[in-house]
């Protein structure tokens, strides 16, 4: 699957995963500290590799203490390196919060999460 940034920039998606925001609490209710715990906790698929991985901060609230209710994880990839012309390419993770949106397709949840992404700033470099 292809998806083209606002920037121009057209990556391809070589994973995707999500999962409930708050499958895990089992008690109370979420607060600010709960979600900064959550956050700081959170990682993508391991069998992804080492990568480098970005956390989208904006738009990840329903309501004031309440965070979106999916976690969105993206491996993006492009065979463009952004400094060593000896690489095969750049990729990068990008994690979202989401709302759940059964009538969207998986490409349109995609892109309107990383659609703004700093391709140039955060991807690296990648040899095989």
């Amino acid at each position: 699957m292809k998806i083209k940034l606002n920037s121009g920039i057209e990556l391809k998606v070589e994973a995707y995963h999500r999962t409930n925001t708050y499958a895990g609490l089992i008690l109370g209710t979420p607060s600010n500290e709960s979600n900064q715990r959550l956050i700081n906790q959170l990682s993508y698929p391991k069998d992804w590799g080492n990568r480098v991985c970005i956390m989208k901060k904006s738009d990840m609230h329903a309501t004031k203490n309440v965070l979106k209710p999916i976690i969105n994880s993206v491996w993006l990839s492009s065979s463009e390196p952004i400094e060593d012309k000896n690489s095969f390419g750049a990729d990068l993770v990008v994690m979202f919060f989401s709302d759940e949106n059964l009538e969207m397709t998986i490409q349109e949840i995609i892109l309107n999460g990383v659609r703004d992404i700093m391709w140039d700033k955060f991807a690296t470099d990648f040899w095989i």
